[in-house]
């Protein structure tokens, strides 16, 4: 968690001090949307241990 904030640090350090002062708020704002899309998308279809064993199971060998 410390690398990932000082890897942070220095991308925003980096974009304060080339210049782009106005466009940081937008990038910030775009490569937040993005890492939460990237984990969102990780986080799909998983589930804890306890939800498996409580869902019903269904089968369809005994329907016509």
């Amino acid at each position: 968690m410390l690398k990932a904030l000082s890897t942070m640090a220095m991308v925003v350090g980096s974009m304060v001090l080339t210049g782009c002062n106005g466009a940081l708020v937008g990038n910030v704002i775009v490569l937040g949307v993005t890492f939460g899309i990237f984990f969102g998308t990780l986080r799909l279809g998983r589930s804890t241990e306890a939800t498996r064993s409580e869902a019903p199971t269904s089968s369809t060998a005994g329907r016509s």
